[in-house]
């Protein structure tokens, strides 16, 4: 697994939420297990709904990842809206 490969795809998939003023922050991305942990950042969002239902986001994310890393991981997205369902 290509770290920076990893954060390009977090970054471009980040642009589309700061756009809203959310964030999509990289906390892990581990070659040895496979796994990428990133983090939902929504306290600055002045449009909850301008924000991907949290399902499609993580669809998305998953596939902006899959254009730029090549291989098999497992994705875990800590959505705070997910917390509270």
């Amino acid at each position: 697994m290509d770290l920076d490969r990893v954060a390009g795809a977090v970054d471009e998939v980040a642009g589309v939420l700061r756009a809203d003023g959310g964030d999509l922050i990289l906390l892990d991305a581990n070659p040895r297990t496979d796994r990428i942990h990133l983090s939902l950042v929504l306290e600055s969002v002045s449009c909850q709904d301008c924000v991907l239902a949290p399902d499609l986001l993580y669809e998305t994310i998953e596939q902006a990842l899959h254009r730029h890393v090549e291989g098999e991981f497992e994705l875990v997205v800590d959505d705070p809206r997910r917390a509270n369902a």
